[in-house]
């Protein structure tokens, strides 16, 4: 127990040091475009907490960056690269979507259908990618890469034909959520919804599942399918249920989105979620804590970094230079950690 601790402490220090050295050196870079980066960080800072406006923000963005980053996590311990966060994502806010325009239930049971709705729609575009990796052995990285494709255009299909909104002027979007049907609002004035909820709790359920036997298999796995076979663990039903479970959680990040935030199906909903929150995953060291902390990091960049760029002329490009330091960053970490077991 307390190794995990320990563990858990270390990987939440990495990230904060990757945060500040990927920062530092953005800061250089800000310099050598003209700027004064103290002026930029602290406009980008204001631009994330200088209201509560500007806080609830952050919060809205972080939330399914989390969610998302969670079950992304999953696979990433297992071995197997999810790359298939959109798609997943997509699956999961269609799927929910339709719930709640096509089905007359009660308000207080609508939220929790539609979101296994979610569950099962990421979990499917998942398991789909995870059932072909154990079946055939194709790469995971190639399937839900393919898709995530698959889904957009669905999705385009859907908004421009069948589901499109008979209201909304031929603009690519479904009709609205019922309004008895959606996440509560803390504030009229706010977006930040009661989804901050279900993000805090999925945390807490997450730390506990990696001590169950489910989430010891899956971590086994990650060490190699001949160490998963000796110890007796069925490697291949465990890659399909680690894909499944890792896109179910994605999923639950589009429910999150139309039920809290959009309210509707638009074409660009998932909005590249997937590919940052592949990042917090590995820059949070695939451990809730350093998620949360991670993905509250990436959507105060992507908020604050927004005002600016309107205030200053820094361009927001900067922030995707921040972004792509902490994957270099992350990746040099992670290949020192295998040079050095293999040294010893």
């Amino acid at each position: 127990m307390r190794s995990k601790v320990l563990s858990m402490l270390n990987d939440v220090i990495l990230a904060l040091v990757t945060i500040v050295i990927a920062l530092s050196i953005g800061a250089v870079l800000i310099i050598i475009s003209g700027n004064d980066p103290i002026q930029a960080y602290r406009l980008l800072w204001t631009g994330a907490f200088g209201s509560p406006h500007r806080i609830s923000e952050t919060i809205v963005k972080a939330v399914p960056l989390l969610i998302m980053a969670l079950g992304i996590s999953i696979a990433f311990r297992n071995g197997l690269w999810n790359i298939g966060g959109n798609g997943q994502f997509t699956l999961g806010a269609i799927l929910s979507l339709s719930v709640g325009i096509y089905l007359e239930l009660p308000a207080w049971l609508m939220l929790p259908v539609s979101m296994f709705a979610a569950f099962v729609g990421g979990a499917a575009w998942g398991g789909l990618a995870g059932w072909l990796k154990a079946k055939f052995n194709a790469n995971e990285v190639i399937t839900t890469l393919m898709l995530n494709y698959i889904a957009t255009y669905l999705l385009a299909y859907l908004v421009y034909g069948p589901m499109m909104d008979p209201a909304g002027f031929r603009f690519p979007q479904t009709p609205l959520v019922p309004e008895a049907y959606r996440l509560s609002l803390f504030s009229a004035a706010m977006r930040i919804h009661t989804g901050i909820f279900l993000a805090a709790a999925l945390v807490i359920v997450m730390i506990f599942f990696w001590r169950s036997t489910l989430g010891y298999k899956i971590e086994l796995m990650g060490q190699g399918e001949q160490v998963a076979r000796y110890a007796g663990v069925d490697a291949k039903r465990t890659m399909t249920i680690t894909m499944a479970l890792s896109g179910g959680l994605v999923g639950i990040a589009g429910w999150n989105e139309v039920y809290g935030v959009h309210y509707r199906l638009l074409t660009e909903i998932a909005g590249g979620y997937g590919n940052i929150a592949i990042v917090i995953a590995l820059l949070g060291g695939l451990n809730p804590v350093g998620i949360a902390i991670s993905s509250y990091f990436f959507s105060v960049l992507i908020v604050g970094g927004n005002t600016m760029q309107r205030r200053t002329e820094v361009p927001y490009s900067i922030v995707d230079v921040i972004q792509s330091l902490v994957i270099i960053l992350v990746i040099s970490r992670a290949a020192l950690n295998v040079k050095r077991r293999r040294s010893e």
